[in-house]
């Protein structure tokens, strides 16, 4: 029941992004055919079409990832650092992660699955059910071999890549709490 209740939500999530990605492709659609027309209404007018072409490609470009951030869809890249929150992995395509970044702003970051990441998320996670916290970070090599093979608590959790999982220690980290009476 509940398996088949996550499948509706995924398809109605789908069901979902297409409309809005139909929404988008309309829209350029329209933006195109109006500035072929502008286009073709001033060719001789060169002033117009030196501001002109250069704002329109950029007003296209930026269009799409405009329009993702606004929708807050994830970003598709491995994050470089940041707290780990949760996971979702949807098997055997995508694994969803949210990390926590500079400032307190929880960002959702979406890559390819692999089972090495697997792996190391569900150490990660059982380390974040245990009240630690995860920190990612890239992975810096010292005399040729890298912070995941040191004997440092937490490692060996990776997302693939120089990514990989610590845990943070935030006593070292932080300054003491003072009480004053």
């Amino acid at each position: 029941m509940m398996k088949n209740l996550n499948q509706m939500e995924i398809q109605t999530q789908q069901y979902t992004d297409f409309d809005m990605i139909e929404s988008l492709i309309f829209g350029l659609v329209i933006l195109t055919i109006t500035s072929l027309w502008v286009l073709i209404e001033q060719r001789k007018n060169p002033k117009f079409l030196i501001w002109f072409i250069p704002l329109l490609l950029v007003l296209v470009s930026s269009t799409y990832v405009t329009y993702t951030s606004i929708l807050g869809k994830p970003r598709i890249e491995i994050p470089k650092e940041g707290l780990y929150l949760k996971h979702y992995i949807a098997e055997p395509n995508w694994i969803y992660l949210w990390v926590l970044e500079k400032d307190n702003v929880p960002i959702s970051y979406k890559f390819a699955y692999s089972k090495e990441a697997h792996r190391g998320l569900e150490g990660v996670e059982e380390k974040s059910i245990q009240g630690d916290y995860m920190m990612l970070k890239e992975i810096e090599e010292k005399d040729g071999q890298s912070e995941g093979d040191s004997e440092e608590e937490g490692s060996g959790y990776t997302v693939g890549g120089k990514v990989g999982f610590y845990k943070w220690d935030y006593t070292k980290d932080l300054p003491p709490k003072v009480i004053n009476n």
